[in-house]
């Protein structure tokens, strides 16, 4: 196997590998999301300002995961596609 047919091959296992995370990150983003939904639900009244701090440290965090989901999966796209043009 040539240098370039290794690195190719390397190269798509590792954006499979990242696909298959940001598959699972997005599930993860998704059921934090509804986790979030009801405890703010449940909390919403309060008159703490802790609890709205603490909903907004979680839905930051919950971002965070969907926007890291969101690379991944570009950059398993562009891993891929280089791959296939190498």
């Amino acid at each position: 196997m040539s240098k370039l047919s290794e690195l190719k091959a390397q190269i798509n296992q590792i954006a499979t590998n990242i696909g298959q995370t940001a598959v699972s990150m997005n599930a993860f983003s998704q059921n934090l999301q509804q986790q979030i939904g009801a405890v703010n639900n449940a909390i919403g009244g309060t008159s703490s300002n802790e609890d709205q701090q603490m909903i907004q440290a979680l839905q930051l965090a919950q971002k965070s995961v969907q926007d890291a989901a969101i690379q991944l999966q570009t950059a398993s796209t562009k891993a891929k596609a280089w791959a296939d043009k190498a």
